[in-house]
């Protein structure tokens, strides 16, 4: 599956919420080997940036494991069967994500209608650190993004609180990365500019395109669960299967602020996606 949310349109700072099918809630393709390979190596080399808990999640994260076990056999019964085997000494939630692609959030409801990370297993972090985030509010959580507190941040407080669980939602994030890496709790080391040497081959070859596609889901315990599904490809496989993506790209990257653009790391490639997209400020 591939998203390709930077579609032309002006770059804006949104929820972008719609509703979703609860039969699509998991998305499972021919990575799902390696990747769950890859979680859990990190799961025993790094557990601490991957996996963190705290007792108010708990019962969301029991949920969640429960949730997953009765949901993957029915969807996807080639590849699972019943029962899914349970190991009662791990912890639910690092249970539920070694069965699937997604990384996943518990947020907890606390006083004045805020909600706070309260237990995650995120393998595949798109740089940012796990430890910085848990126990934190979503206005904290959020705090490094531009614009979040002024345009989305309470309504995002409001929506959470609003939430159901006959009626889970999803939304795509993205952004553009100078390597392949699931695993990038912090920025890796910028490529020198490909457009000085005329190389731009090279430059879309070796500069990524990554979606996430996220979901969220009321729980019963009063936690709602936040999935993240993290999808890469390179600007040059997007180019050969799509061909309006160069220039769509071109186009939304422009409209994003300057606060947005420091913020996601694309000064070092600012030039070089302006002579590649063919879109200029």
């Amino acid at each position: 599956m591939t998203y390709l949310p930077a579609n032309g349109s002006p770059f804006t700072v949104s929820m972008g919420m719609r509703a979703m099918d609860p039969n699509e809630w998991i998305e499972i393709d021919e990575h799902i080997d390696a990747e769950i390979a890859q979680k859990r190596e990190l799961l025993a080399t790094n557990r601490k940036q991957v996996f963190a808990a705290l007792e108010e999640g708990l019962a969301g994260s029991q949920e969640t494991l429960r949730k997953l076990i009765e949901f993957l056999p029915k969807r996807f019964p080639e590849r699972f069967s019943e029962p899914i085997s349970i190991d009662p000494n791990m912890h639910p939630l690092e249970q539920a994500s070694l069965l699937i692609q997604e990384d996943l959030v518990i947020m907890s409801p606390a006083p004045e209608g805020q909600w706070i990370l309260s237990a995650a297993c995120v393998c595949f972090p798109s740089r940012w650190d796990l430890l910085d985030k848990v126990g934190e509010n979503l206005h904290s959580i959020h705090g490094p993004v531009p614009h979040y507190e002024e345009r989305i941040g309470y309504a995002t407080d409001a929506m959470f609180s609003k939430f159901t669980p006959d009626r889970p939602g999803w939304r795509i994030n993205w952004t553009v990365l100078d390597s392949p890496d699931l695993f990038q709790p912090s920025g890796t080391g910028r490529k020198a500019r490909a457009h000085e040497s005329g190389d731009l081959e090279t430059f879309a070859a070796n500069t990524y395109f990554r979606s996430e596609r996220q979901t969220l889901w009321a729980l019963t315990t009063g936690d709602v669960l936040f999935t993240i599904r993290t999808y890469v490809n390179s600007l040059e496989q997007l180019d050969e299967r799509f061909p309006q993506f160069r220039e769509n790209l071109g186009k939304t990257m422009i409209t994003s602020s300057a606060q947005t653009q420091e913020y996601k790391g694309w000064g070092p490639i600012w030039d070089d996606i302006q002579a590649w997209t063919g879109v200029h400020q």
